[in-house]
């Protein structure tokens, strides 16, 4: 409950910075060639923000799954040298 009380906030207030700050009109220059233009500011601060989350995570999720994968090894291979030594 805490949970969705505290997105439902933080939604909201990302909707009224949006909305607020819709003024400021910018270029964005995607590639050489490719330009969204008056583009509002406070959508490509969010959007960015969001993309940097989402790459953040993509690492942090990859060094977790490298993490458990050599765990795994590890705990297999002890297992497998108590099992040679106790015969």
């Amino acid at each position: 409950m805490f949970k969705l009380l505290f997105w439902i906030i933080f939604l909201l207030l990302v909707v009224f910075f949006v909305v607020f700050n819709v003024e400021p009109k910018v270029d964005v220059h995607l590639l050489p060639g490719v330009t969204l233009e008056k583009i509002p500011l406070a959508l490509v601060i969010v959007l960015s923000f969001v993309f940097g989350v989402l790459f953040g995570l993509s690492f942090s999720l990859f060094q977790m799954i490298k993490q458990s994968f050599k765990k795994e090894l590890k705990d297999e291979h002890s297992k497998n040298k108590s099992n040679i030594s106790n015969p």
